[in-house]
């Protein structure tokens, strides 16, 4: 339950794409996720909409304009990309990402060292949701949904030395890491509009890197639940399927039950 009182013993993790957003407030006293909200919309890519939505869901909680301890905005774009600690320079930066994106107008560049995977993630932000979020609080942090990704799976267990494959699914791509070994040996988002394209795109992945739907754990997260129609057909081809489960380093409130931990996995690891 929110205390306005103690809206400074409050971190706010907000992690938005062009689909919707989560929004999650956690007690920092208390290490407890006391609030999340998930708003979802079929008009993608408005910008614009999303962001009066979040203004909206920031008033209806009392938080406008109140002071919290931090913010942190998790971009869930697919405009990113990882360059190698040491290959990378600064002021290169707009050539790394033109190798593999163009950079829509109105977007800046933003780099985060990601010292885990020894390198950088590249990726673009939105003036639009930038100047929106810092119109609400001016102690925001920016990061990448996939480098949050990233550093959560490669601490699931640093000391495993199995091979096993990570999906984070969003309403329309997802975000796929194979560890081996406890190093990341692959990573990768792929666009998706049906199920066919998502089970198409996880296998050809798992086979590029010659392994097999027969052997390797695939762990799930994000916007997927166990009766989903993809996971019904990724049972067809995947013999170990498993949800990715909260580590324990941060409750949740229990009137929060309800919502499957999957849904927030990122906010939840970014709090970690």
């Amino acid at each position: 339950m929110i205390d306005l009182g103690k809206s400074l013993s409050y971190n706010i993790t907000i992690q938005c794409s062009l689909d919707g957003f989560c929004f999650v407030i956690h007690n920092i006293e208390e290490n407890k996720i006391i609030d999340i909200e998930l708003y979802q919309t079929s008009e993608t890519g408005d910008e614009t909409l999303i962001m009066e939505a979040l203004e909206k869901a920031v008033f209806k909680k009392g938080l406008y304009e109140k002071p919290v301890h931090d913010v942190r905005y998790i971009v869930g774009n697919r405009l990113n990309t990882l360059i190698p600690e040491e290959l990378f320079d600064e002021q290169q930066m707009e050539s790394y990402f033109r190798f593999s994106h163009e950079l829509p107008q109105g977007y800046s560049l933003v780099c985060e060292k990601l010292p885990l995977l020894h390198c950088v993630n590249v990726f673009a932000l939105s003036s639009i949701q930038e100047k929106a979020i810092q119109g609400l609080w001016d102690n925001v942090t920016f990061t990448h949904q996939s480098s949050v990704f990233l550093k959560g799976v490669m601490g699931e267990d640093p000391f495993d030395d199995r091979t096993v494959a990570y999906v984070n699914v969003n309403s329309r791509s997802f975000d796929m890491a194979i560890v081996s070994e406890g190093k990341l040996s692959f990573f990768n988002n792929f666009k998706f509009s049906t199920k066919e394209d998502f089970i198409y795109f996880l296998m050809f992945a798992l086979e590029q890197q010659q392994l097999s739907g027969q052997t390797v754990p695939v762990y799930f997260a994000g916007l997927i639940s166990g009766n989903s129609e993809i996971i019904k057909l990724c049972e067809r081809y995947i013999k170990r399927i498993h949800f990715i489960n909260p580590n324990g380093s941060v409750e949740v409130d229990m009137s929060l039950s309800g919502t499957p931990f999957q849904y927030y996995y990122i906010p939840y690891q970014s709090l970690s």
